[in-house]
């Protein structure tokens, strides 16, 4: 009897926690702001470039400042005369301020204006370096062929680009 008080009196004071213990393993975000139905525009020297759609957005300040795009986004690319050329859609997607990166995630499409489509579960694009990239997994369809691999890099009008680690070819 005294065998199992101890063992349980060991197990009970084993598992105790101190609370900044745990505080320290767990900070919480904190949002800042909250929006529905948002547009975004995002200008290079005057001219309109991007517009981002969403229909929620979640802005976190600490421990980095972040916009969480929870329920999806659609970006448009935009030319001079402010044509659409390009488009990003994706069910998830996070941008980090500082960095001027977005990641895209889960079900991420990308087209251009020639009719090509790039399919991929996670895409990066970065606002100053001004590239599209991705190491996982894609498959980029043109009127002519269906290439599957591993590896994405492009400008950030998805108008030149190259594949890497291809694993496939199916001629159309």
């Amino acid at each position: 009897m005294k065998y199992i008080f101890g063992c349980l009196f060991f197990f009970l004071v084993s598992c105790l926690n101190k609370i900044d213990d745990v505080k320290s393993v767990y900070k919480e975000n904190t949002m800042s702001d909250f929006g529905l139905e948002i547009e975004i525009n995002y200008y290079g020297g005057g001219d309109l470039e991007f517009t981002l759609t969403a229909p929620q957005i979640e802005t976190i300040n600490s421990p980095v400042e972040k916009k969480l795009f929870p329920k999806g986004i659609q970006v448009y690319a935009y030319n001079k005369d402010l044509d659409t050329i390009a488009t990003i859609s994706a069910n998830f997607a996070i941008e980090n301020q500082s960095e001027e990166l977005f990641e895209a995630r889960q079900n991420v499409i990308l087209k251009n204006f020639k009719n090509e489509q790039l399919n991929t579960e996670k895409l990066f694009w970065n606002r100053e370096t001004k590239k599209i990239y991705t190491n996982d997994f894609v498959t980029l369809t043109t009127e002519q062929q269906i290439i599957m691999g591993f590896g994405f890099n492009s400008d950030q009008y998805f108008s030149t680009y190259t594949l890497s680690n291809i694993t496939g070819t199916i001629y159309l």
